[in-house]
């Protein structure tokens, strides 16, 4: 069951946060950010499946959230992870701009 849930949690919140975070940082002029990007979703993607596998109320939650536009996919990423914290960071500084 839990391999059931882990497949489920990776269509519906890893591959939209995958592409979402490769959208925002289209355009974005730091190389440097893009491997950052990168870097934060081939280390993180697989831990939140093994979070996901493990708390399936959370994967759940999650996944109907970022399904129905309610979560936005990218809190998802954990600040401890250097690569993952400078990706937020810059991309709230982005979007305070736009804002």
């Amino acid at each position: 069951m839990s391999e059931f849930i882990s497949y489920l949690f990776a269509i519906f919140v890893v591959t939209p946060l995958q592409a979402e975070l490769s959208e925002r940082l289209q355009g974005v002029p730091s190389q440097e950010l893009v491997e950052a990007g990168k870097a934060c979703i081939s280390v993180e993607g697989p831990g939140l499946l093994r979070y996901a596998q493990d708390n399936w109320g959370w994967a759940a939650a999650n996944a109907i959230g970022v399904s129905a536009g309610l979560v936005d996919p990218i809190t998802l990423l954990p600040q401890g992870n250097e690569n993952c914290r400078l990706v937020i960071q810059s991309l709230a500084v982005e979007g305070s701009r736009n804002a």
